[in-house]
């Protein structure tokens, strides 16, 4: 079957526009269901809070199951990225707001070397996250964990959207 010239341009942006529409589904499916896995993970995980992660600058570990007792978040981030930055300031307007909150601030996809040696969020626990965020299967970064005095998980976030991050670790924060 042969097209006629007059036909070739409007078949030839059908099928681009065919093309484009099945890599945008495939693109929200695929990210979809990394999201759905880690979920999943998180539920079905018992090393998450057993797992010790290295204390960075310090010879000590630390596991999430040893900050019973108080609610804690497990934020995934990179030094470089800015939007680990800008969630890494709301986690701290609600560990300030909070009376007994700790933050463990687990650094992945970066070398410890671009930390700065006086810490900008003192408060935090900052440890090498990469083999946790791998077990884990994240889809992304910043990611973080909230677990409650139990350190039972009682909500996850992945990615960051202005005021979202605070707005939500606020409402699981507060919770009795």
């Amino acid at each position: 079957m042969r097209l006629k010239q007059e036909q070739f341009v409007p078949f030839m942006i059908s099928i681009g526009v065919i093309t484009m529409l099945v890599i945008v589904y495939s693109s929200f499916h695929f990210n979809s269901k990394q999201h759905e896995r880690f979920r999943e993970n998180l539920v079905q995980s018992d090393s998450l809070t057993t797992t010790y992660m290295r204390l960075i600058g310090e010879p000590d570990s630390v596991r999430i199951s040893d900050l019973k007792g108080k609610k804690s978040v497990l934020v995934f981030w990179a030094s470089w990225s800015e939007k680990s930055e800008l969630m890494m300031r709301e986690i701290e307007m609600v560990q300030h707001e909070a009376d007994s909150l700790q933050v463990v601030a687990a650094l992945v996809k970066d070398a410890e070397e671009s930390l700065p040696e006086d810490q900008i969020y003192p408060e935090f626990l900052y440890t090498d996250g990469t083999g946790l965020f791998n077990d884990l299967k994240v889809p992304g970064y910043p990611s973080y964990i909230v677990f409650d005095e139990n350190s039972d998980v009682i909500h996850s976030q992945v990615g960051y959207q202005k005021g979202v991050g605070y707005d939500s670790l606020k409402v699981y924060v507060n919770e009795k």
